[in-house]
């Protein structure tokens, strides 16, 4: 298994409970798959199941020693949660009020 990071812009879905607060939001996802097929697939359904609708993909890439050592605190924090746990997301909202 490989290490993937991908971002995306996502909406939420009608029943969605964060629509009511969130107009839109950025997911960032770090997930272990054997290919980057394999990992926009498992990404497009967690979002889905979180009841996020995918807008844009930002980026996607394997993630290598190299950008392992460029990673910040808390990056690094999430590749080692999706080493554990096969995923980890991280969400930046937009809020309506803004």
């Amino acid at each position: 298994m490989n290490s993937y990071y991908l971002i995306f812009e996502v909406d939420p879905q009608f029943d969605n409970p964060m629509i009511a607060h969130v107009s839109r939001a950025v997911a960032h996802i770090w997930v272990m798959a054997a290919d980057i097929g394999a990992a926009r697939d498992i990404a497009h359904c967690f979002l889905k199941d979180e009841r996020w609708e995918l807008s844009e993909e930002k980026e996607a890439y394997l993630i290598t020693p190299e950008k392992i050592d460029g990673m910040g605190d808390e990056d690094l924090s999430s590749y080692q949660t999706a080493q554990q746990e096969g995923i980890k997301t991280k969400f930046y909202y937009w809020h309506r009020s803004e």
